[in-house]
């Protein structure tokens, strides 16, 4: 079969094939990627400052100088810094340590890292507060539980800054990881040759080098912090702890739509202490990555001898009591009639399992909602990735960074900041055509390809970047248009970056809370919604049953993601940064180590 026989007829071509194919067939996607722009970004962020200044300076300054506000503010600094500094020491120990040393079992590691990111954050806070309350079921198991009465340690601000720094700190390694990639390994090779030990080379080297990647780390994870609802949901809102997005949860549940221009208020100030530290970790990025380009990028070579088997179990152990633990006590709590009732093979049961995935007609009807409407925008998003990635690739670099941020400004800013400028969007009837969304499942539809579409849009772009043109060139001089080229040629050289696009889509929508906390109405919840719903209730058994049944479900998406990662660019999955890709190019560099100079072999 030869390219004709897949374009059918063939066209007259005017001009460079290379620089002509905007005009000549690419304004269709160009429309499409501007209008999408213009409704997922550009609309929403407008109405939501439209909204909040509608008033003027005065009314604007009012909403935000009230007591609560002011607390809420103070509560939301003091658990982004102190979640954050808990997420910078543990990120950049686990990153150095996945870097330099030849640890074993480090794609392990990393995996089961980025999994407890990738949980949803209130599956994170219920977990610990299971695990360390006086009714954990865990805890009675083991004769450790605290006497009866005793005010759980995780409801507060201590329990919000430990699980918000834990649930971060895969954050601050994945970032700091692209900065460890980025180091010449041949000026690493050079101080070990000229006798620096390992631990000066980390100390007097690597650390300065990455200071802008720790900063901008740091902006990260405050920003992260900054816009957490799940976590202060969970732990705070039970004691009275208010931060900036439960605040604006409980005005907007207490006294609905009538508050909407405090709550934009509210949104505008959250979005600018978030916006502010996205702005600088971006360009904090991009002027250190355009500084250091790594033709050998560093490898293992901190040889740990006896020291390593210690190490490696330290280091499970670590994550066995993070990660493990809370989520074994998820388990446990999950398996017994009621929550407090001690864990025995007589009160071992799989009822609340029955009960949520096939009885109650909130958790079944929540499962439905949330693969639909993740399913959905995985879906839309993949096909709107490969055009508008096709599209991108070749777009001029001032036109593409301009898109991209744009594109990634609805992911970049808290969860409920969009949730509120949807509301504020849509609330209304639409102009011309005179229907609603608002309080119907496509407001929730509609604020997920706003969230996610520059995730389902990276490791595509990632992968346009790789292709050779000349197949391409060969088929446009043979007469294939461009849906035919998308469709025969460029699709299936890049369906594995799609379809880890949209699984990683799938993976972040389905467990979802931040969004739809505003967004749901009744007949439309989602799991997030039903967990959050049950927990109020007192039902801590059947909430722990949504959350392992929702972190399996994760688990094992994330392992069919990692079954693609051969087929994908470098770097396309989180946790390739940190242990996975690396780990199969770490024998060749052993080699390649030995056989030059005398060269510090990696381990």
């Amino acid at each position: 079969m030869t390219v004709s026989d897949i374009a059918g007829p063939r066209i007259r071509l005017r001009g460079p094939v290379r620089f002509k194919w905007r005009w000549r067939e690419g304004t269709g996607l160009a429309l499409l990627l501007a209008a999408a722009i213009l409704v997922l970004s550009i609309l929403p962020v407008g109405r939501l400052l439209l909204t909040a200044l509608e008033g003027g300076a005065g009314a604007f300054w009012s909403v935000l100088n009230t007591g609560d506000v002011r607390q809420a503010t103070l509560n939301t600094l003091v658990i982004a810094f102190g979640s954050g500094a808990v997420a910078m020491g543990i990120g950049l120990v686990f990153s150095l340590a996945l870097a330099v040393t030849n640890m074993r079992g480090r794609g392990a590691m990393a995996f089961i890292m980025v999994l407890s990111l990738m949980i949803a954050p209130q599956i994170s806070a219920l977990a610990f507060k299971t695990l360390a309350g006086p009714a954990s079921p865990l805890l009675k198991l083991i004769g450790l539980a605290p006497a009866p009465g005793t005010p759980n340690p995780m409801l507060g601000e201590f329990g919000i800054i430990l699980v918000m720094g834990l649930h971060h700190a895969p954050l601050v390694a994945i970032t700091l990881a692209a900065g460890l990639s980025s180091l010449p390994r041949p000026l690493i090779e050079a101080a070990l040759l000229d006798g620096a030990s390992p631990w000066q080379v980390v100390r007097r080297i690597i650390m300065p080098l990455l200071g802008p990647f720790l900063l901008s780390a740091a902006i990260l994870v405050f920003v992260a912090g900054t816009g957490n609802f799940g976590i202060p949901a969970l732990l705070g809102l039970p004691v009275g702890y208010l931060t900036l997005p439960t605040l604006l949860y409980q005005k907007l549940a207490s006294f609905g739509p009538s508050t909407i221009n405090d709550a934009a208020a509210i949104s505008v100030l959250i979005a600018a202490i978030a916006g502010t530290g996205v702005v600088a970790a971006g360009w904090l990025l991009a002027r250190r990555q355009s500084r250091l380009e790594a033709d050998f990028p560093l490898e293992p070579f901190w040889k740990l001898g006896r020291a390593r088997l210690p190490i490696e179990i330290g280091v499970w152990c670590f994550i066995a009591v993070a990660i493990l633990l809370p989520l074994a006590s998820l388990v446990a709590t999950s398996l017994v009639p009621a929550y407090g009732v001690r864990l025995s093979l007589e009160s071992l049961t799989l009822a609340q399992y029955w009960e949520v995935l096939l009885r109650q007609d909130l958790t079944v009807r929540a499962f439905e909602n949330s693969m639909l409407f993740a399913g959905a925008a995985a879906l839309s998003l993949a096909c709107l990735a490969l055009g508008f990635a096709y599209l991108l690739d070749r777009a001029g670099a001032k036109l593409k960074a301009a898109s991209l941020a744009l594109i990634e400004l609805p992911y970049a800013a808290p969860g409920i900041v969009l949730a509120i400028a949807c509301i504020l969007l849509f609330i209304k009837p639409l102009p011309v055509i005179g229907i609603s969304i608002y309080a119907t499942p496509w407001i929730i539809l509609f604020a997920y390809h706003a969230r996610f579409l520059a995730i389902a849009l990276k490791p595509v772009l990632a992968a346009m970047a790789t292709l050779d043109s000349a197949v391409e060139e060969a088929a446009i001089c043979d007469g294939a248009r461009l849906g035919q080229r998308l469709r025969y040629i460029i699709m299936p050289m890049v369906l594995p970056a799609v379809l880890a696009g949209a699984l990683m889509v799938f993976l972040l929508a389905f467990n979802e809370l931040t969004v739809s906390a505003l967004l749901w109405s009744a007949g439309n919840e989602t799991l997030g919604v039903a967990l959050l719903s049950l927990e109020d209730a007192g039902l801590g058994s059947e909430a722990a049953a949504v959350a392992v049944a929702a972190s399996v479900l994760v688990c094992l998406l994330m392992l069919i993601l990692q079954l693609l990662a051969r087929r994908l660019p470098e770097n396309a999955l989180p946790w390739q940064a940190l242990g996975g890709r690396r780990l199969r190019s770490e024998r060749a560099g052993i080699l390649r180590s030995r056989e030059g100079n005398g060269a510090v072999a990696s381990g």
